[in-house]
């Protein structure tokens, strides 16, 4: 039978309360409403009532919670109250006990008193609502500070939930809530009381103090430390202060400890955009340098990762000094971008590695794009006499692969007009970057348009494809083992479960979607391309162009990612212009062009698995 619904804007004041039991949560809250926006002289009379209420340990916890939330409307402190209900086992009415002290009229050492326990609260969302509170509590004294200060505790190794995820939030609300009590934090710091504070904590608060004040609290508790490593954020917190000469050579020992080479060089790449400065890279120098001597593939190719994105041109020799027919692939790419910094001084070195035929085309693409930013001419000579031994695929690849630099695009654009490249080399993606740094050349429009019809004329023939491979679909004859193998491709962006990357929209429950929508995606990802996963373009000052996964973009610059996973940063300072391209997928085409009818099947009958 439906429940009657009252309407509470004509009940009697003396009758609110009883509707704040009703157990519909809209009734609840309409009563709530009521009694804190009626005027106090009417509602004042409920306060007996509602404190009864909020004490009543055989209500629900929400109805206590709504009595709680409209004794705050009325204005009514009962400290005995607030007292039993900071005790409460009841999580949820706990903090909201917490939330309210700022409603009444106590002052910061009255909030403080009465939330100094709580800080060390078994749940965390109540000791995050202390710190809040004490944010929002219009000013602080000693024991405000010292609540804060002691909720600044060390960072919980990774970014698990239940733990790391926690403690990391509640550092990040203590720091921003000392920023507004920095006057107070500093007499904290320089009293006797701090002394009893452990070091970590005090290490981590000093951060919310203005710069100058900083640096020098910094000098003065830093040596009392005796940190052997760093975690993130302090390593993060120390890069804001290396312009003070006295604060590098301070913890010049702790980083440049061969020790914690492995752990500095990988915090500082997972955050480039807030760690980069020339003094941090003149101080990764030494633990580089150290990975360059190890033994360890991994720990080279983290170091050389370090000297292409923080521009280390003191360490070229070294990196010249891994180059050889053995040196494993990524680890070249590595080097050669860390070459790039000064491409005219390692200009034959890039010629060789060009030359080299018992090197991979990738790496080799890669060295011809460097020595065309070295030498124009002499990556122009290159290309015309390599083109004859590549296959059509890998002609389209290196053009692909040129075409992000002006330099490398200008050669492209001659080497065309000489016939030694013909418009099937030229994708869309390589079209347009040619267009967009040689927009005035007659040429660039000539492959532009060229490859916009042959692309109209490719999508006349989508239409037959999808037919075709829409009865090998309705078959049904697939194989999912086999098919599972051919699916590892995919994992290379996209995620199902906990496997694969995430730079790709996740693709469990592909077995739900129609068989025309999932083909359409794979034969044609620019038809289905979600907004978010769309390809981003980003145009750099010296002509070059990044086209990769949009990670992230703050007032930093912008970070891409790759198929695969790798990352790349591009510094705010060196770009010229970026943005979505509007329709294109991130997903690269054609990847079942050369697959059997079998293997499409067997790829099909896989997906079709993926509940």
């Amino acid at each position: 039978k439906p429940r009657m619904i009252p309407d509470l804007n004509v009940v009697k004041t003396e009758e609110l309360v009883n509707h704040l039991k009703s157990p519909s949560l809209w009734e609840k809250r309409a009563a709530w409403h009521q009694i804190s926006d009626r005027p106090i002289s009417e509602t004042k009379t409920l306060a007996v009532d509602l404190v009864a209420m909020a004490s009543d340990e055989s209500q629900d916890e929400v109805t206590r919670i709504h009595a709680l939330w409209s004794l705050e409307g009325i204005k009514n402190y009962d400290a005995q109250l607030l007292s039993s209900l900071l005790k409460s086992p009841l999580h949820d009415l706990r903090r909201e006990a917490v939330r309210s002290l700022t409603s009444f009229s106590l002052s910061p050492a009255q909030i403080a008193s009465s939330l100094k326990e709580l800080i060390e609260d078994k749940n965390p969302a109540v000791r995050s609502q202390v710190i809040r509170t004490l944010t929002e509590a219009g000013g602080a004294d000693r024991s405000v500070i010292d609540i804060l200060v002691r909720a600044c505790k060390p960072e919980i190794p990774g970014n698990a939930m239940g733990g790391a995820y926690e403690r990391k939030f509640e550092r990040f609300l203590a720091r921003k809530a000392l920023e507004q009590y920095a006057v107070e934090l500093q007499t904290y710091i320089n009293a006797p009381i701090a002394k009893n504070i452990p070091i970590e904590n005090i290490l981590w608060a000093i951060q919310a103090l203005p710069a100058g004040q900083k640096e020098i609290a910094f000098l003065k508790f830093w040596p009392e430390s005796n940190l052997t490593t760093l975690d993130e954020s302090t390593l993060i917190a120390i890069s804001e202060m290396l312009k003070n000469k006295e604060v590098y050579e301070a913890v010049k020992g702790i980083i440049q400890n061969p020790v914690n080479a492995v752990n500095v060089v990988s915090i500082a790449l997972q955050n480039q955009a807030r760690v980069q400065s020339p003094e941090m890279a003149n101080m990764l120098l030494a633990p580089v340098n150290t990975l360059l001597r190890s033994e360890s593939q991994a720990n080279i190719d983290l170091a050389l990762d370090a000297i292409g994105r923080f521009k280390m041109d003191k360490l070229r020799e070294a990196v010249i000094s891994l180059i050889n027919d053995q040196t494993p692939d990524n680890t070249l790419k590595l080097a050669l971008k860390g070459l790039e910094i000064n491409p005219k001084a390692s200009q034959e070195v890039f010629m060789r590695i060009v030359q080299n035929k018992k090197l991979s085309f990738e790496v080799r693409a890669a060295a011809l794009n460097s020595l065309s930013k070295a030498s124009p001419t002499e990556g122009e000579l290159a290309l015309l006499k390599w083109i004859p031994d590549l296959q059509p695929t890998e002609k389209t690849e290196l053009v692909s692969i040129l075409s992000g630099s002006s330099q490398s695009a200008a050669i492209l654009m001659n080497v065309f007009g000489q016939k030694g490249l013909d418009l099937s080399a030229f994708n869309l993606s390589s079209a347009e970057r040619i267009v967009n740094t040689h927009r005035s050349d007659q040429r660039s429009q000539v492959i532009i348009e060229g490859v916009k019809k042959r692309e109209e004329e490719k999508k006349k023939a989508f239409e037959g494809d999808l037919s075709r491979y829409m009865a090998i679909a309705k078959k049904n004859g697939g194989n999912p083992a086999e098919g599972k193998t051919l699916f590892q491709t995919c994992l290379l962006c996209h995620q199902v479960g906990s496997k694969g990357q995430n730079i790709a929209p996740a693709l469990d429950g592909s077995a739900s979607r129609e068989y025309e929508a999932l083909l359409t995606a794979i034969l044609n990802p620019d038809a289905a391309v979600e907004s978010s996963y769309a390809v981003y373009r980003v145009r750099k000052k010296d002509g070059q162009s990044v086209e990769g996964y949009l990670v992230n973009k703050d007032a930093r610059g912008t970070t891409l990612a790759f198929m695969g996973g790798s990352r790349v940063f591009i510094d705010a300072g060196s770009i010229q212009n970026q943005g979505f391209l509007g329709g294109r997928s991130f997903m690269t085409k054609g990847l079942i062009d050369n697959y059997t009818d079998k293997q499409v099947a067997n790829l099909l009958s896989y997906i079709r698995t993926l509940k």
